[in-house]
């Protein structure tokens, strides 16, 4: 596929994208045989299990080593292998404008958005805060691709995020069993964000999460009077980092660890990607755990 000049995807990224695979880790619902196990089985791929045979089976898919051991008739079934669905999540509340998260996000989703198509998945985008500002259904054409390249170029940070209400609205309007990457800083409330988890995975939907974290909000390293300031409610408060940092690493860290368990919980993949990471290697690096 001929890559265009785009801001958010290189021929560089084209180069470094092509070589890696992006696989389901459970059954998953697609139109075209591809890499993914598929719920419903077929004759194809890999051995399953056996059934008896019935009138009109074809006779190459019996197992005549069973019926030497049997004297009966059983027909091999293979699990069938699919495409895969995928919607990139983008969160594009204002807090993503810190150490332009933003902009690292969205280099992320067309990486991962190229990878789908050239496995020839299907990669959707959903950009929201306070409301969608981008929905593309999931499709793996060219111009599709061109489609999701431009409109990730347009995306601005907005100011407040509804991030939980949208991943509970994206439960109920996938229809089949897909894949789900969310790309935030999750600074959100952790128990309504594992409850939209669990909503997914009760609709057989597959999450995975790319925390993107910035080692400045993990450690508070600044060495005099600061004024920090709340990007989505543009609140504002005059600190002394000297006397809140050990404070304000063990809550950091409660919190971390209360998404890490909820995910957990919730059979949701989970990664915490600092930002400092090229991102392509940052992608290298996920794909290669995941094997």
């Amino acid at each position: 596929m001929p890559i265009p000049r785009y801001k958010l995807f290189t021929p560089a990224d084209a180069a470094r994208v092509s070589k890696l695979q992006l696989t389901a880790r459970q059954v998953v619902e697609g139109v075209i045989t591809g890499l993914h196990k598929s719920p419903h089985r077929g004759f194809s791929v890999e051995f399953s299990e056996h059934r008896e045979y019935v009138p009109g089976d074809e006779l190459r898919h019996l197992d005549w080593r069973a019926f030497a051991r049997s004297d009966r008739y059983y027909i091999k079934l293979y699990e069938q292998e699919t495409n895969l669905r995928a919607t990139i999540v983008l969160d594009t509340s204002a807090s993503m404008r810190f150490a332009n998260k933003l902009d690292y996000a969205k280099h992320l989703a067309a990486c991962l958005a190229y990878l789908l198509a050239m496995q020839q998945d299907l990669a959707g985008l959903v950009a929201a805060d306070e409301s969608v500002r981008v929905e593309l259904p999931p499709a793996s054409s060219p111009a599709h691709l061109d489609r999701l390249f431009k409109a990730l170029e347009s995306i601005e940070p907005a100011n407040s995020t509804q991030l939980v209400q949208h991943l509970h609205s994206l439960s109920d309007r996938l229809a089949r069993r897909s894949l789900v990457i969310l790309l935030s800083d999750l600074w959100i409330d952790e128990r309504e964000f594992v409850q939209a988890l669990q909503h997914l995975r009760y609709r057989k939907h597959q999450v995975m999460v790319l925390h993107l974290l910035d080692q400045q909000e993990l450690e508070l390293p600044w060495t005099r009077q600061i004024t920090l300031e709340d990007l989505e409610s543009g609140e504002k408060l005059q600190v002394d980092p000297r006397e809140l940092r050990e404070s304000y690493r063990q809550q950091v860290e409660q919190y971390l660890g209360a998404i890490r368990r909820g995910c957990n919980d919730c059979d949701a993949e989970y990664d915490a990607q600092m930002i400092d990471v090229p991102y392509s290697k940052a992608l290298i690096e996920l794909l290669s755990k995941r094997k």
